[in-house]
C-alpha cells in the first residue's frame, strides 16, 4: 500500500496541523489535505486508504464526516479498503463515537499526540502488510520461505502475535502457511492471494471475525473459501453465534497440536472426497446425455 494519509481538519495551516503533518512526512508519508466535507472527500480522485480525522474544539462539528466514514467502513469491500485514524482528547473522543462506533476505527490517539506511535501504528498498514515483507502483518509461508505448490495453501488470521507465530511453526512443514494479524489485513491480503482454507480468530478488535465473514462470503473472490472459526470462549450464545454463520468449523482456544492437526487432516480429506465424489457425478451425467445423444 501506498504510504500516503487523508488528513481531514478544519485548521490545516495550524502550527499543530503543520507540526503533525511535518513530522508524518518525516516518517515518510504523502500527506493531502481535506476540510471535514463527506462530499469532497467521497469525490476526490485518487484518495489515500488510509484517513486521519484531527478532532479540535467542537466535536459535533465534524458529525457529518463521522457519519460518512461509519458508513464507508461498514460497507468495504476487498477492492476498497479504509483505514480511519481519529486523534481528540477524552471528551471530543466520547462525541465522536455517537456517530462512528470505536469497533471500526483502526487506531485512537489522545491529545496531546505520540507521534511515534502514531506513526509505527501506520506503518502495521502501510508497511508491514507487504506482502513480499518479512514483518509483522503478512508473513509469507514458512517464514518467508518458497512456497510448496503441493501443500495446501491456509491463512491464520489471529490478533495475537504469539499465538500466529506457534501456529505457524507447528504447521508450516505441512502446509503454505500465511498469517495476518487484522481484519483489514486479511481482506487487503485476499485481494491479490488465493488459500484453500481460513483459520479465523472470532475475537478480534476493529473488524471482528464475523464481520470479516461476512465480507468475504459478500465478494465473488473469497465467497467460497472455508473458514474455521478460532474462539477463546466456550459461551453457549457465542458457539451459537459462530455456528448461525455456517462456518466449515470452529475451534477453541487454545487448541492443542493434536487437535488442531486432527481437524485440518480430516477437513482436507472431506474435501478431497467430495471432490471425487463430483467427478464421478459429473462423468456419469456426461455418460447418460452421450447415451441419450445415441438414441437419437
Amino acid at each position: 500500500m501506498e504510504k500516503r494519509i487523508l488528513f481531514i481538519s478544519s485548521f490545516a495551516e495550524s502550527f499543530l496541523i503543520t507540526a503533525l503533518a511535518k513530522t508524518l512526512e518525516n516518517g515518510g508519508y504523502e500527506v493531502v489535505f481535506s476540510q471535514p466535507h463527506p462530499k469532497e472527500i467521497a469525490e476526490m480522485k485518487n484518495r489515500p486508504s488510509i484517513s486521519l480525522l484531527y478532532l479540535d474544539n467542537d466535536a459535533t462539528a465534524y458529525v457529518s464526516t463521522l457519519e460518512y466514514y461509519a458508513e464507508r467502513l461498514s460497507h468495504q469491500t476487498i477492492d476498497d479498503p479504509v483505514y480511519f485514524f481519529l486523534i481528540g482528547n477524552t471528551v471530543e473522543l466520547d462525541i465522536a463515537y455517537r456517530s462512528l462506533p470505536k469497533s471500526l476505527i483502526s487506531a485512537v490517539f489522545k491529545r496531546p499526540v505520540n507521534t511515534t506511535d502514531l506513526i509505527t501504528q501506520l506503518d502495521l498498514i502501510s508497511t508491514g502488510y507487504n506482502y513480499e515483507a518479512e514483518l509483522p502483518g503478512v508473513i509469507k509461508p514458512n517464514a518467508g520461505g518458497p512456497e510448496d505448490s503441493s501443500k495446501k495453501k491456509i491463512l491464520l488470521v489471529d490478533d495475537d502475535s504469539a499465538l500466529l507465530r506457534s501456529m505457524q511453526t507447528l504447521l508450516g512443514n505441512k502446509y503454505n502457511v500465511y498469517i495476518t494479524n487484522s481484519g483489514m489485513n486479511t481482506i487487503t491480503f485476499l485481494k491479490n492471494h488465493t488459500v484453500d482454507l481460513i483459520l479465523l480468530d472470532y475475537e478480534m478488535p476493529i473488524l471482528s471475525g464475523q464481520e470479516v465473514f461476512r465480507i468475504l462470503k459478500s465478494e465473488q473472490a473469497t465467497m467460497n473459501i472455508p473458514v474455521i472459526f478460532l474462539t477463546s470462549k466456550d459461551d453457549k450464545n457465542i458457539v451459537k453465534k459462530v455456528l448461525e454463520l455456517k462456518p466449515a468449523n470452529y475451534l477453541l482456544k487454545p487448541v492443542s497440536p493434536a487437535v488442531l492437526n486432527q481437524t485440518l487432516d480430516e477437513f482436507f480429506k472431506e474435501q478431497e472426497k467430495e471432490a471425487e465424489r463430483k467427478k464421478k457425478q459429473a462423468e456419469a451425467d456426461q455418460y447418460l446425455e452421450e447415451l441419450e445423444s445415441a438414441d437419437e
